[in-house]
């Protein structure tokens, strides 16, 4: 019986269910992939499929759903699988708001390819009720994604007052609770609908298995469209791996409150340190949502935290390089402590400060891991540096007006982070009688898609926008085209396509052009970019057909296994 008991209890029994064959108290493993039926053709199981279905998966699923205090949950193959199969059970054309500051593996995902297949993104501070608010698109918006607290600058939106607002107009609200976990937040007590986590992290607290998770408040048709898609697209774990799961949730809350003890510690210790600019951790009486974190968090602030190296990125990594007792490791919530710099990693379009580092507090004796900081930090000069991501500042010629200020803080909300993700980038250049003047660069298949929403967008939200113009940078096309078709196209790549993608080291060269088929070939930080498809497909082959009706396609050419120094890299980031 379960009725009564802590949720300590349930985690550390396991739901304290005995194997009725052995007597074991350790779940048995059921490895097999598939089931007999009966002479009739039915399943006595009612397992058909391991895809569908395992019992080793269940265990480890009841339990999580009971300590988060949800009806059901669904395992997945990772975090990602987890989180990416929410927003594939929605339906191209539906509007998601989505926390501006989350994990990267979600935000290069949706700019990559959530956007692509055809759902509309929109990055907003979640913090910010009024800006919540005002996004959400009535009859439009589906889905409001939170991650609380949001990696890596930790800030902690209020889930009660999300929640309400996301459903008066009928708007889901999914929850990344991967750093709080149950210990410290039960979303759904909040009003969440769904509680997403990568149990790869605190859930299994060993980095030894990969591994994600759902919890519903309810079973309706949009978890079964969760559940069919789990299924038919074989996101699933193995039996092995969700047994471990279920093994490291035993330890679950023992971990989750010693590490959070010990991240509160050291950034109590750290706080107003010469050598740092910031320690953002909610649990900081300075920290802009401490109210908010000590109001929805029981029993502790998380084991996440991140430093602000004074003097930038140089220092950051030099304090990365020189610790002896934190590991240099891609992850968090194990039992060992990790630090990290986030910008190296995310990649050229992290809009993460280049002077912050990660940690991932682990089970460590906390004198040993501040130490390990302290003499880190030693040879560390103290330098100016501002707090959190930095907003697109004002070109000298706009500084002053009004209207220019409100453009500039709606991109920087809402559009620039897709749009950098994706692989290009937006700067405000003139704001002119009502004109706004955006020049692109970059990859162009992250600004042309985003061109009819930009202006729509603006002129919805910034009275006094009558008009947006998308401009690319270099010499203005002269009026006028060559009489041959192969000029005319080579003509748009040197005036419009190379000079945006020369900010990524890139070129675009024609190779030929024959029965409609424009053939051509990537270069330099083009060549072997993770981007490159979706500069052609949305970019490239975009622009040409809409300046030249009779290009039929673009076929791409290009070598991109002998990319050496590809902008976006391809590899195991």
């Amino acid at each position: 019986m379960t009725d009564g008991l802590a949720r300590e209890t349930l985690a550390a029994q396991a739901l304290g269910e005995i194997d009725q064959a052995s007597g074991a108290l350790s779940p048995a493993i059921h490895p097999s992939t598939i089931y007999e039926r009966s002479p009739d053709g039915s399943y006595r199981s009612g397992l058909a499929y391991t895809r569908a279905d395992n019992p080793t998966y269940d265990h480890a699923e009841r339990l999580l759903a009971a300590l988060e205090g949800g009806v059901a949950c669904m395992l997945f193959a990772s975090g990602s699988a987890a989180a990416t199969a929410v927003f594939q059970s929605l339906l191209p054309g539906d509007h998601v708001l989505v926390s501006r500051i989350l994990y990267w593996g979600i935000r290069r995902w949706l700019a990559e390819f959530a956007v692509s297949w055809g759902l509309d993104v929109e990055f907003v501070d979640t913090t910010n009720l009024a800006q919540v608010t005002a996004a959400i698109r009535p009859g439009r918006t589906r889905l409001l994604w939170v991650e609380t607290p949001a990696n890596p600058m930790w800030d902690v939106t209020d889930l009660a007052a999300v929640a309400e607002i996301a459903h008066a107009v009928d708007v889901r609200v999914a929850v990344d609770s991967t750093a709080a976990t149950p210990v410290l937040t039960r979303p759904i007590e909040f009003g969440a609908d769904l509680v997403v986590h990568s149990a790869t992290k605190y859930l299994n607290g060993h980095s030894d298995v990969l591994a994600g998770a759902v919890v519903t408040a309810r079973a309706d048709p949009f978890w079964e469209r969760i559940r069919s898609w789990r299924r038919s697209a074989g996101a699933v774990l193995g039996p092995f791996e969700a047994w471990l799961l279920q093994r490291g949730m035993r330890t679950l809350f023992v971990r989750v409150q010693r590490s959070s003890q010990s991240a509160l510690a050291i950034a109590r210790h750290f706080d107003g340190h010469q050598a740092l600019t910031a320690v953002l951790y909610p649990g900081l009486p300075s920290h802009p949502n401490h109210e908010v974190a000590a109001r929805q968090m029981t029993g502790g602030f998380s084991g996440m935290l991140s430093l602000r190296v004074a003097g930038g990125e140089a220092n950051a990594m030099s304090v990365a390089g020189a610790v002896r007792v934190f590991k240099r490791a891609v992850s968090l919530g194990g039992v060992e402590s990790l630090i990290e710099h986030r910008h190296s990693t995310e990649g050229p379009s992290s809009p993460i400060p280049d002077d912050l580092l990660r940690l991932s507090i682990g089970l460590e004796a906390t004198e040993d891991l501040i130490a390990d900081l302290d003499a880190a930090l030693e040879k560390v000069s103290k330098a100016g540096a501002a707090g959190g991501p930095v907003p697109e500042s004002l070109p000298t010629a706009l500084g002053g007006s009004d209207l220019a200020a409100a453009v500039v803080a709606v991109l920087d909300r809402s559009v620039r982070p897709s749009i950098i993700a994706r692989g290009g980038s937006l700067h405000v250049v003139a704001v002119d009688g009502g004109v706004v003047t955006v020049e692109a660069s970059g990859s162009p298949g992250a600004v042309l898609p985003a061109a009819s929403y930009i202006e729509a967008l603006l002129r919805a939200e910034v009275p006094g926008v009558a008009e947006v113009r998308v401009v690319w940078p270099g010499p203005t096309p002269t009026p006028g085209s060559p009489a041959d078709l192969t000029e005319r196209v080579r003509q748009i790549l040197d005036s419009e396509v190379n000079p945006a993608v020369a900010a990524h080291r890139g070129r675009v060269t024609l190779v030929a052009v024959a029965e409609g088929r424009v053939h051509i070939r990537l270069e330099g930080g083009c060549q072997g970019c993770s981007l490159a498809e979706i500069t052609i497909r949305q970019g490239v082959e975009r622009l040409l057909r809409a300046r030249l009706p009779e290009i039929a396609g673009v076929v791409d050419t290009t070598d991109h296994a002998a990319g050496s120094n590809p902008f976006f890299a391809p590899g195991k980031r």
